[in-house]
């Protein structure tokens, strides 16, 4: 189990954006699933047909496993955002007999991209709901050109981001994403 491939971008992005009175929301998710794919050196034995994968979310105690054809990847899929797994191999032989465990890999989901809802506000307020995994860090960032991106509030979801100065500006730009550790 030498290494775990994320297949999920380490920032997850959402934009909002809003022009003049019109508001457009847009959710850009990088990868629907939450998955993992897994990685080994294959055995040294000549008479290995296949792989138990095993995984679970306390070191040691597995809970879950998953057999294998004579292969060095697997992807394990229905992964629950912001939880660490473990997981750890056996090979098996033509006679069916399990090896002793591998080296443990550890994994970490990453916590849901946020979900952005416009809000209705008073005059001259622009304001959106954030929600995504409880627990984790969100960062709301606004620019006026795409380009140039300031930081305007951290919080843990859901949240209420309001802009109290959307009025004395022609057009805003929000984005949000949670901060990796």
């Amino acid at each position: 189990m030498a290494k775990a491939v994320n297949r999920r971008s380490k920032h997850l992005v959402f934009e909002l954006i809003m022009c003049g009175a019109v508001v457009l929301l847009f959710q850009f998710r990088v990868l629907a699933t939450q998955s993992v794919t897994l990685a080994w050196t294959p055995s040294i034995g000549t008479n290995v047909v296949a792989y138990m994968i095993y995984s679970g979310t306390a070191s040691g105690n597995y809970d879950s496993q998953v057999m294998v054809d004579n292969t060095n990847e697997v992807t394990i899929s229905g992964l629950e955002d912001g939880v660490t797994y473990y997981f750890a191999a056996t090979s098996i032989d033509s006679a069916g007999d399990e090896s002793a465990f591998s080296n443990e890999a550890v994994y970490t989901v990453p916590p849901a991209a946020a979900t952005l809802t416009a809000l209705a506000g008073p005059a001259g307020q622009f304001s959106f709901g954030v929600s995504g995994t409880s627990g984790y860090p969100y960062v709301v960032q606004s620019s006026t050109n795409l380009m140039d991106w300031v930081s305007v509030q951290t919080n843990t979801p859901p949240f209420t981001f309001t802009d109290t100065n959307a009025a004395g500006m022609p057009q805003c730009f929000y984005r949000t994403f949670y901060l990796s550790p």
